[in-house]
C-alpha cells in the first residue's frame, strides 16, 4: 500500500514581534498570505492529507490551522508533537514510523534545517535551489512512500510534488 507524506515548512514568521522565545513567534502578514495561498494550491492536488502532525511552535501551529481549515481536516486529526521542534532527521523519522498505517496521507509541519535534511535523506531528487535552500517558508513537498510508515527510508521514497509560494502566480 502506498502512502503519501506531505512536508510543509511553517509559513514566514514575524521577527518584528517582541516575544519571549523563538517558540512563541507568530506568522507575519506575508506568512498568513503564503499559508492560505499554499493551502489553496494543495487543495487542487491529489492524495490529499487526512491527518496533520505539526510542531506546536506558534508559527507552525498557525500554519497547521490554516491548512486544516482548507483541507477540511478536523481538530481531532491534528497532532501537535513537541518532538518536531528543532530535532534531527533520525528523530523525525522516528515520529513518522509511529504514524498509523490507516493514515494513507499525512501532512508533517515543521522547521528547518530538519525538513531540508529529511527531504534530502528520503529523496535523491530533492536538491537545494540556486539560493541554497530547499524547504523555504511555506514550501510543500509530497513524498510517495512505497510500503509502510514503519519501513520508510530512501529506498521507499520518491519526491512526487514540490512547490513554493514564490513559484505560484
Amino acid at each position: 500500500m502506498a502512502h503519501f507524506l506531505f512536508l510543509l515548512r511553517h509559513a514566514k514568521s514575524d521577527w518584528g514581534k517582541n516575544v519571549a522565545t523563538d517558540f512563541e513567534r507568530p506568522l507575519s502578514e506575508r506568512g498568513l498570505r503564503d499559508a492560505h495561498k499554499m493551502a489553496n494550491w494543495l487543495l487542487q492536488q491529489t492524495d490529499l492529507p487526512t491527518m496533520i502532525v505539526s510542531s506546536p511552535a506558534l508559527r507552525a501551529y498557525q500554519t497547521a490551522l490554516i491548512f486544516a481549515h482548507a483541507l477540511d481536516i478536523q481538530p481531532g486529526d491534528i497532532n501537535f508533537d513537541k518532538r518536531i521542534y528543532a530535532v534531527s532527521v533520525g528523530n523525525i523519522l522516528g515520529i513518522i514510523r509511529q504514524f498509523p498505517e490507516t493514515a494513507k496521507s499525512v501532512l508533517l509541519i515543521g522547521h528547518n534545517p530538519g525538513l531540508d535534511s529529511l527531504l534530502q535523506t528520503l529523496c535523491k531528487k530533492a536538491e537545494s535551489r540556486a539560493d541554497g535552500k530547499l524547504m523555504t517558508t511555506a514550501a510543500v513537498a509530497r513524498v510517495s512512500v512505497a510500503g509502510t510508515w514503519q519501513r520508510i527510508s530512501s529506498n521507499s521514497c520518491e519526491l512526487s510534488l514540490f512547490s513554493r509560494p514564490k513559484e505560484l502566480p
